[in-house]
């Protein structure tokens, strides 16, 4: 994979680490058991563990056989609507499940033979807008994986790539509104698919469905009838009438109609774009930063008219994403997401733009949006509640409360599948009735199932007010109880007895054990997995780098807060005089700051005289000017510039009272394509260092991340995917733990 010498990331042996690990197990544990007299046991399995959500899902099983195994809630971490709405499928750590409509039944399609114990995040799936076809990228690396198109009623499988990037946000295919094609990207471009010809086995050959090269930022759906396409600053028209036309006769006819010129080029890699379905106006996001608007009203070569172009600010916090939107009448909204500079909360805004920016609302830690297939509404997720707007007018239409929602998909115009921690609902909106028509499907989790007789189960869903709901075991479904308490737990019967009780595997906080009470005295556990001793767990430090750019920070920032772990943080004496407010955003997101010298130089260099005071100096002018930004102390961690120190530096560092933190000769994602085309080894993409860190990685190292880099350039950027960073790490089982002094 490389070819110059594997470095070590070992912290140097002088220095100590005292870890406050945010483990990935965190606490796996068996809880509630009830035992009747036909031998079944009821139990819940509480997960708790960093990347991937917490909650307590309620099985069956049998005690005498310790088999048929059933589980009885189902979390809906991820959820879409196939077969024109006739399925709800939902997606947890345990598989796959189908609500079918037509029935009121609930199955598991796939589902896993054990209790999943490492972080579990459920991949994204892009479901075609009728629900027939479903693609989805299946990961065979740690960053790659191949793109599948799978037909949602036989489970057919066609291999659309076999080699393409994985993203724990997006399957990089979009779909056309009237699902008769997709569009993926491979190799750097972007071809188009027919589904059903793809299962036929008569879809042309690929080159000869080539739009054009890019990545799938390249291209838009208009509407049903009409894509766009932009080609460095060319913009195109193409008709999907034309697409098969196109692709054989491309080298004559070229890449469809220009419809105008942008003035500047588009970046495939980290711009995006939206048009209206009126095909009038294009919106241009430049890497999160920039918003232009214009209006599609030129011809041939024309420069496109501006409408508005400027660069998105917020005085009282960081952009993380922009996401632009329609109204049915082809107005144009976005969607902001920010990180507050005072709190390190995130906020999401919503602005109307035509010739400036008009700020509409804002809400705090708003999850992102989901809009209704006719563009008249949206949906988003705050507190304990969920929320449905009419864009048009900004007026709230609909009020969902009483739990986190955490997945949501609209069944129709004016109804939703809305996904909750408690249960998963039917939400019907309605003019007349102010919270509209709410009905339960199933339970997401419960605190606790038990036996109202020895065929009934009950469950009960704690709140403010306690909730009781009883089990159709042929359906699955639940519907609300009146039952007001639950009784005590059984936990034997004459013949077995069931209690939790320790277990060497440190993935689990204790494991589910059956004795016998006649006959030949035998204990087992229930999953006997889960009482095998495992390998002491592994730990990561990651140390982010803030050297002079913040391109990254708030990204950086917001994936650790989703992913719950820790990090420690070095910052440069030129990263805090230009960013003052930054150094205050990452104190106040609960972070930990190590210093990283007073300037962005490499004390290797020619030009430096190394003395004691001269590193005392530097450290010191960091403590001094860091405290002036946040009123916080750097911790005593620290590491020269780009990690290049000799033994003079860090003895002078340590009779400072620091302790240097050693992440390898090389911060492998601050080399850039300047220093690659001068000769000097070890250029990587984000994904291939994301391998190599998968390949390499042991038992204490410290992995280094660059908040941004101002001099130079790369293709992308490691802060980029570090959500699959983090991701790849907690899914091999290492804790990624956070540095302390002491």
């Amino acid at each position: 994979m490389m070819n110059f010498k594997l470095f070590k990331l070992k912290v140097a042996s002088a220095v100590v680490f005292f870890a406050a690990a945010f483990c990935v197990y965190a606490d796996i544990s068996f809880e509630n058991p009830d035992l009747n007299q036909e031998n079944k046991v009821l139990f819940t399995v509480n997960h708790k563990i960093n990347g991937s959500p917490s909650y307590s899902t309620g099985f069956i099983a049998d005690a005498a056989s310790l088999s048929g195994v059933k589980i009885l809630t189902c979390y809906p971490e991820k959820m879409e609507l196939l077969s024109k709405g006739a399925v709800l499928q939902v997606r947890n750590r345990y598989g796959t499940a189908r609500y079918s409509t037509a029935d009121s039944t609930i199955s598991w399609v796939t589902r896993t033979d054990s209790i999943p114990c490492l972080s579990e995040k459920q991949a994204p799936q892009s479901v075609s807008p009728d629900g027939k076809w479903i693609c989805y990228v299946k990961k065979n690396g740690a960053a790659e994986g191949e793109l599948i198109l799978k037909n949602a009623s036989t489970l057919q499988e066609v291999v659309l790539n076999k080699k393409t990037e994985f993203s724990w946000e997006k399957t990089g295919v979009l779909w056309n509104p009237d699902s008769s094609s997709l569009l993926y990207e491979k190799n750097g471009s972007i071809y188009f698919c027919d589904p059903k010809a793809a299962f036929q086995k008569v879809q042309l050959t690929e080159e000869y469905r080539k739009i054009g090269e890019g990545t799938i930022n390249s291209v838009y759906w208009a509407n049903s009838k009409t894509l766009i396409y932009i080609d460095r600053d060319l913009v195109y028209k193409i008709s999907s009438s034309e697409l098969y036309t196109r692709g054989l006769y491309s080298n004559m006819v070229g890449a469809g109609t220009v419809s105008g010129r942008l003035p500047v080029n588009f970046d495939p890699l980290h711009d995006s774009f939206s048009v209206n379905n009126r095909v009038t106006n294009l919106v241009v996001i430049q890497a999160d930063r920039i918003v232009s608007l214009f209006r599609l009203d030129s011809k041939g070569f024309e420069y496109l008219s501006a409408l508005y172009s400027k660069p998105v600010t917020n005085s009282t916090g960081t952009v993380i994403e922009i996401l632009p939107f329609w109204s049915q009448d082809s107005k144009c909204y976005l969607w902001i997401k920010t990180l507050g500079y005072e709190d390190g909360h995130i906020k999401a805004s919503v602005y109307s733009i035509s010739n400036d920016l008009h700020l509409i609302a804002v809400m705090n830690g708003a999850s992102d949006p989901v809009f209704s297939s006719d563009k008249k509404k949206v949906c988003y997720g705050q507190g304990e509640s969920l929320f449905v707007y009419e864009i048009s007018s900004w007026k709230a239409i609909g009020r969902l409360d009483g739990e986190k929602f955490i997945s949501y998909v609209w069944a129709s115009d004016n109804s939703l599948y809305a996904g909750g921690t408690k249960a998963v609902h039917y939400w019907k909106l309605s003019a007349e009735k102010a919270g509209g028509e709410d009905e339960v499907l199933f339970l997401s989790s419960a605190d606790r199932v038990f036996w109202t007789s020895d065929t009934s189960v009950c469950a009960v869903v704690k709140g403010t007010k306690d909730q009781f709901f009883d089990l159709d075991m042929s359906s699955g479904r639940w519907t609300k109880s009146e039952k007001q308490s639950a009784g005590e737990a059984s936990v034997q019967n004459g013949r077995y007895r069931v209690f939790t009780g320790t277990t060497p595997n440190q993935k689990f906080s204790n494991c589910l054990y059956v004795r016998t009470l006649s006959g030949k005295a035998v204990t087992r556990a229930l999953f006997p997995d889960a009482s095998v001793k495992s390998e002491p767990l592994k730990k990561v430090f990651l140390a982010v780098d803030a050297s002079d750019d913040a391109a990254g920070l708030s990204r950086i920032l917001a994936v650790l807060k989703k992913y719950n772990v820790k990090a420690t943080f070095f910052v440069n004496g030129e990263f805090i005089r230009r960013y003052p407010k930054e150094c205050g955003q990452i104190v106040k997101s609960g972070y930990d700051c190590g210093a990283m010298f007073f300037t962005n130089a490499d004390l290797t260099g020619k030009g430096f005289v190394i003395s004691e005071d001269f590193i005392r100096r530097g450290l010191a002018r960091n403590e001094d000017e860091f405290f002036a930004a946040t009123g916080k102390e750097l911790n005593l961690l620290w590491h020269a510039p780009f990690y290049k120190a000799n033994q003079e530096i860090k003895n002078a560092g340590v009779n400072c009272g620091y302790r240097y933190v050693e992440a390898g000769r090389y911060s492998l994602d601050t080399i850039t394509l300047e220093e690659a085309a001068r000769g000097k080894p070890g250029y990587m993409s984000a994904s291939q260092i994301i391998d190599f860190y998968a390949e390499n990685v042991v038992d204490g190292d410290v992995i280094p991340v660059s908040a941004g880099i101002s001099a130079g350039s790369r293709t992308d950027y490691l802060y980029e995917k570090l959500d699959l960073l983090l991701g790849t790490l907690l899914n091999q089982g290492f804790e990624i733990a956070e540095t302390k002094q002491y």
